[in-house]
């Protein structure tokens, strides 16, 4: 069994990020997570690793910090009476893993342990005392619905944003434990309490007393639909031990980890691959349920009903595209189906494919990168039943304005005038070259779908990225509405058009035409002179029009790695770009670098936001040995391998990967050989790969003449 440890990436804050995730436990694409909770005042940094405060156990929906938490709550038990609910824990002596929390509270000498399935969990309390009060704390507005002797129904309206103003999450308590319902109440603050069916408007804390005999398991469920369904999934929940439950979510996660199978001689590397993979499974989150025939259906907060079918949500596209949702095609291209099912209903609903979801469209980040999702799917054979409705979706939001920014594709009467977006609009640059990148996948799907005027049209747009390249710098420049480029130009400046960095990490995104862009500077060779500029500069920015130094611009920095600031999701496969220019001992060179030194599976294992499995997935495939530079175009680009060797499971048959003479100090390819026959090509093709059965890598200490 696989030993992993939730609190990777936790060592952060807001100017600073080591990953800002949070040690989540649940099962893969869970509705809910627990969490534990030792700096709520801290908002949406409510877990600090460091820190020996125990507050109690979150559940939480919260994808990112910088989107916040929705219909959260914090369970915990303390003696009946006492006042001081935080509690003090050793942080070496608790469990966090994927499938279970265990934390002693040494103030009030109260033992927690939790778990939590897809839709509920539990928590079982043990204790010396001879009653403890259960509590439950959750801000803003909530209410008891019903209770009996030992359960309860509470609904729950708390939320950073969404388009349904009355959005709740009902939540079915149950234990074992007699309730002393006299004595029950709610406490809204430190002076005032009241009945505990009293409806708390600016938040407070629910106080259940009652008796313990032995220790005392408390089961939970949530809807986002109704009590009934909360408390369906109660019944079903309550015959289970938390013992059998905890068990049932290890399984599940066991079988999880089974996919990739890791020998090496290095143990921490192993442990760092695993890590990556729980953290690429959290993300997206489920966000529906079943009714009384088991069908999926789930509560639209846009039509403010219950509609059939999956949907899903807390996932932002502009990060996940790129890493995450290629890791899925390969290895669970029966999720990627459902992912699919979910984001094609969110399209039903709003008009347009989902941008940042949580839960509904947040309209973060540029581009409307779902589109990459969908051409991925299409190019891996993946649901073609739903390829007809999907394009539709996407020409939808390629042609169509909404009057709400949030959706689909800002400023489009200027993209379609200009053929780019003049640098008066906000992300100029990395608007245009994400909706040329978006035009070319359009024109992807419609050939694959016999469409060859509509993907003629497209492919035709995706040429649209030559509109902002500066042959001067090599690099994307922001231009005007007269088609000339902004004056003062440099590299270094943040801001100015670009998203989270400079030219040096935004002027590479054309995926569609990567043969193109390098025409564009003139050839390999001026090219590659470029990439070895921008790997040889120093890590400095000017904050241009961010106005100060944001946590971004602090962590290039920090990692000193020249402008390659993996760090943060635009720069992911610039240390791929140059294999595909003829040049792949400097690919294997720099990512080696990365994986040895950068990555690791405590709280610091991160060199910047993890955001929602992303960068894992970056690791996981880099450590593979290919990554898949352009999604929506069916290849992937050799690297180098991190270990002795890895089986994946495939759906039908098993991959074996092998590296012979792997070294730290050996840090180029020799060959490769692909069951028998020499792979010579910088590219493999997904078929290919998913062809392939035993896949050997041989390591040298130069790279070959």
């Amino acid at each position: 069994m696989i030993s992993i440890d939730t609190r990777t990436g936790t060592a952060s804050h807001p100017n600073f990020s080591h990953g800002n995730t949070l040690p989540l436990t649940g099962v893969p694409f869970g509705m809910n997570y627990l969490a534990v909770q030792t700096a709520g005042e801290n908002g949406a940094w409510f877990f600090d690793p460091e820190s020996r405060n125990y507050q109690g156990i979150r559940l939480t929906h919260q994808p990112s910090p910088w989107i916040g938490d929705f219909q959260h709550c914090l369970f915990n038990a303390v003696p009946q009476g006492s006042h001081d609910a935080t509690g003090v824990y050793q942080p070496d002596a608790a469990t966090f893993s994927p499938a279970l929390i265990n934390i002693f509270d040494e103030h009030h000498q109260v033992r927690t342990q939790a778990t939590a399935t897809a839709r509920g969990g539990a928590l079982r309390f043990t204790s010396h005392a001879e009653t403890l009060d259960l509590q439950m704390n959750a801000p803003d507005r909530w209410q008891v619905l019903r209770h009996d002797e030992n359960s309860i129904v509470l609904q729950l309206q708390n939320f950073a944003a969404s388009e349904d103003s009355n959005f709740s999450m009902y939540l079915a308590l149950g234990t074992d434990a007699q309730i002393d319902w006299f004595a029950a109440t709610v406490l809204l603050d430190k002076t005032q309490s009241g009945p505990f069916t009293t409806p708390v408007t600016a938040g407070g804390t629910l106080i259940l007393p009652g008796t313990n005999d032995g220790p005392t398991t408390v089961w939970f469920a949530t809807s986002f639909i109704s009590p009934e369904f909360a408390q369906r999934e109660l019944a079903k929940l309550r015959p289970q031990s938390f013992f059998s439950l905890a068990q049932a979510n290890q399984t599940t996660w066991d079988d999880k980890m089974a996919i990739f199978q890791v020998q090496d001689r290095h143990a921490d590397r192993v442990q760092t691959f695993y890590t990556n993979w729980y953290r690429a499974l959290l993300y997206p989150m489920r966000f529906y349920e079943r009714d009384e025939q088991g069908s999926p259906v789930h509560y639209s907060t846009i039509k403010q009903t219950v509609l059939p079918g999956r949907l899903y949500t807390n996932t932002g596209f502009w990060d996940t595209y790129k890493t995450s949702f290629p890791l899925y095609a390969l290895v669970l291209p029966e999720q990627y189906g459902y992912f699919l099912e979910g984001f094609l209903n969110s399209a039903k609903e709003t008009g347009y494919l989902p941008k940042w979801l949580s839960p509904d469209e947040r309209g973060m980040m540029p581009g409307t990168m779902a589109d990459a999702v969908v051409a991925d799917a299409v190019t891996k054979g993946i649901r073609p039943d739903l390829w007809p409705e999907l394009l539709a979706a996407m020409v939808h939001g390629a042609t169509v304005p909404s009057p709400d920014g949030k959706y689909g594709r800002p400023n489009l009467k200027d993209y379609h005038t200009y053929g780019y977006l003049p640098a008066d609009i906000h992300e100029s640059v990395n608007q245009t070259l994400d909706y040329a990148y978006s035009d070319a996948l359009i024109g992807v799907v419609a050939k694959a779908l016999g469409k060859n005027d509509l993907a003629e049209k497209y492919t035709k747009a995706g040429h649209n990225y030559r509109h902002l390249f500066d042959p001067q710098y090599g690099l994307m420049h922001p231009k005007d509405r007269s088609g000339r480029f902004v004056p003062d130009f440099d590299p270094f400046t943040w801001g100015t058009g670009f998203t989270e960095g400079s030219a040096w990490q935004n002027s590479f995104a054309v995926y569609q035409d990567i043969p193109g862009l390098i025409n564009l500077a003139g050839g390999p060779r001026p090219f590659l002179r470029t990439l070895h500029a921008l790997a040889n500069a120093a890590p400095q920015f000017n904050v241009g029009t961010y106005g100060g130094v944001i946590h971004e611009m602090a962590e290039m920095s920090a990692l000193s790695f020249g402008q390659i600031a993996i760090s943060n999701q635009p720069s992911f496969h610039i240390p791929y770009l140059f294999a595909l220019a003829g040049e792949k001992s400097a690919t294997e060179l720099i990512v080696k670098q990365l994986l040895l030194h950068v990555f690791n599976a405590g709280p610091a294992g991160f060199p910047g936001d993890e955001d929602n499995g992303s960068m894992s997935s970056w690791y996981l495939w880099s450590a593979l040995g290919l990554y898949p530079v352009r999604p929506g175009f069916d290849d992937y680009v050799w690297g180098i391998p991190l270990f002795d060797e890895v089986t994946i499971q495939l759906p039908d048959h098993a991959l074996n990967l092998t590296t012979e003479n792997n070294a730290d100090y050996l840090l180029f390819v020799k060959e490769r050989i692909a069951d028998g026959q020499p792979i010579d090509q910088a590219t493999i093709t997904h078929q290919k790969l998913i062809d392939t059965q035993q896949l050997t890598t041989d390591l040298q200490l130069l790279p070959s003449l």
